[in-house]
């Protein structure tokens, strides 16, 4: 078996991801905001309010890590924290005037900037690519699942 013929398809997976993902952060840096800031102000902006620990599982940061982005994004006053009423140690967090402002004006940019990546494809190819995409992680993830169940005796999760 030639692995290397095997593996090829994986290996191009991964350079494209790297290369879309430096294109992605170096269309942010445009924006004034790091990659996990942009992150957390594009899943307030999507779901509106959200728990801290709902953040934390949108953006895919730990909570220290996420404490210490919302800080920085609410000293740029783009976000409000509230605390819960009912459950003192639960917080919510929200984009302010300002924060609205500024994400109604870069997200719209970004897409297109991102959306350009995707414009060597026609409509056809793109499908093609989203449904074979989904097969490989569905595919990665029945494994994963198996392997924590197995090994780890974990529950699985899902992502798609």
């Amino acid at each position: 078996m030639n692995y290397k013929e095997e593996l090829k398809p994986m290996t191009i997976l991964f350079r494209a991801f790297q290369a879309i993902e430096a294109y992605a952060k170096k269309d942010i840096l445009n924006y004034g905001l790091n990659y996990t800031e942009f992150a957390a102000m594009e899943a307030l902006y999507h779901k509106g309010r959200l728990p801290v620990q709902g953040m934390c599982q949108k953006v895919l940061i730990a909570n220290s890590s996420m404490t210490y982005v919302l800080d920085k994004l609410q000293e740029k006053k783009y976000i409000d924290r509230i605390q819960d009423q009912n459950d003192k140690r639960t917080f919510y967090v929200e984009l302010t005037p300002t924060g609205q402002k500024v994400a109604d004006e870069i997200f719209p940019k970004h897409y297109e900037t991102m959306k350009s990546l995707f414009d060597v494809l026609s409509k056809e190819e793109k499908e093609m690519l989203g449904t074979i995409l989904k097969k490989v992680g569905y595919q990665a993830l029945d494994m994963t699942d198996l392997w924590c169940s197995i090994i780890l005796n974990k529950v699985p999760i899902r992502m798609f």
